[in-house]
């Protein structure tokens, strides 16, 4: 097994050519050449476990382990599911820390019951039950079975399906604990019997399932089955194969964190402060160059909150004292321009905390750089405080 870090040049390792250009596209790594015809490789910001030609690599996040853990139940779940699942997780690896969260959601989903609803099935029976599809029925001569559609009520509905799927994805990798797979089977046990659906369309199902006070239960599991789905999905182009493996892109994963905790801060809804304001921003008359800031509140038509969030672990020449990058920096100018606010707020997701205000010449608006240490365990209260001691919100808002 050959184990990289985030961000950080390994020692010399031997590398086939073709696992050379897999780790380049899945990972996003660097590749210097070393003696002796090895290499050495620094990954970008993707961490996870893959089998590249029978060998396990792993990349491992330069944030500590349970701090991840806290991030991913903060991201993915429901605002009530974070602390009671979470305490005493133990986990020895990325994977193996997604795998016992979603289990254990899995485990709490099916304590208020194994989730039935009602579907429409087309079926050929020995007898009626629901509608006769005619047409079907009159080019057949045999009397018997009766083609029919009928409505049923069963555990064989998109919920389960996800959860299904999701489990078929990661109960092979490589690495995991016995105690982990046993709690893999025993998730199996509930929902392997439903159709299975491949992944991509698993993917699909997963967003286009609307919450009710039906299945609201399902919603932590579900949005876990999305992530290990999503997650389990590169496909490598250089080799033109899926791997088998588990990567989670440490960007989005970041900037889903921060956004609920910003929502917390200000008392958004999830429909005020969307995960995507694609469409909603342009910086032209023409509607050419699109503006998709990560972090938009609106309420009532009217903008409230502007910014974006940056996954930073290497400070650059531009912005040792936290002062931001430039790019970036004028990336914030234009979302504050079109949103129409006085403050912009831009949040580096990094190893240190500190903020520092830029007022621009001539307008007066500010752009507030704030920087939270995601190694550190008052990291919540880092960005909601920040956010709080701004001066962006409007009074209607």
């Amino acid at each position: 097994m050959s184990t990289l870090t985030e961000h950080r040049k390994s020692e010399p390792l031997r590398f086939t050519l073709e696992q050379q250009a897999k780790l380049k596209e899945l990972f996003h790594a660097e590749i210097t050449p070393a003696e002796n015809g090895l290499v050495r490789v620094t990954p970008g910001s993707r961490a996870g476990a893959v089998v590249l030609d029978g060998d396990h690599v792993v990349v491992e996040p330069k944030v500590p382990l349970p701090r991840i853990v806290h991030m991913l139940t903060v991201a993915v779940c429901p605002l009530d599911w974070r602390t009671a699942e979470v305490k005493g997780l133990q986990a020895v690896s990325i994977e193996d820390a997604v795998v016992q969260l979603f289990t254990r959601s899995c485990q709490q989903a099916f304590a208020g019951g194994v989730y039935r609803s009602y579907r429409t099935e087309e079926q050929r029976l020995a007898f009626v039950r629901g509608r006769i599809r005619i047409g079907e029925y009159l080019r057949d001569p045999r009397p018997l079975p009766v083609p029919v559609t009928a409505t049923v009520h069963d555990e064989d509905v998109a919920e389960n399906q996800v959860l299904a799927a999701a489990v078929q994805k990661i109960r092979l990798l490589p690495g995991l604990p016995d105690g982990t797979r046993a709690e893999l089977a025993r998730v199996w046990q509930v929902v392997g019997e439903v159709t299975p659906l491949a992944g991509d369309v698993a993917l699909d199902e997963c967003r286009r399932i609307v919450w009710s006070r039906h299945n609201s239960h399902y919603q932590a599991p579900v949005r876990l089955a999305e992530l290990i789905l999503d997650s389990s999905s590169l496909k490598v182009t250089a080799g033109k194969v899926q791997v088998p493996g588990f990567i989670l892109d440490m960007p989005r994963i970041v900037e889903q964190y921060v956004r609920v905790l910003v929502r917390d801060a200000l008392g958004a809804s999830e429909h005020d402060m969307r995960d995507s304001w694609t469409g909603a921003l342009w910086l032209d008359e023409g509607r050419r160059v699109q503006l998709i800031p990560d972090l938009g509140m609106r309420r009532a038509g009217r903008w409230c909150f502007v910014g974006d969030v940056k996954y930073k672990v290497n400070a650059g020449p531009d912005d040792q004292a936290g002062a931001g990058r430039r790019e970036d920096l004028y990336q914030l100018l234009a979302y504050v321009t079109e949103t129409g606010l006085d403050e912009g707020t831009l949040i580096y997701a990094s190893d240190r905390a500190g903020e520092v205000a830029h007022t621009v010449r001539g307008t007066g608006e500010r752009l507030r750089v704030i920087s939270v240490n995601l190694g550190a365990e008052d990291c919540d209260r880092q960005v909601m405080s920040a956010v709080l001691a701004g001066r962006q919100r409007p009074p209607s808002c």
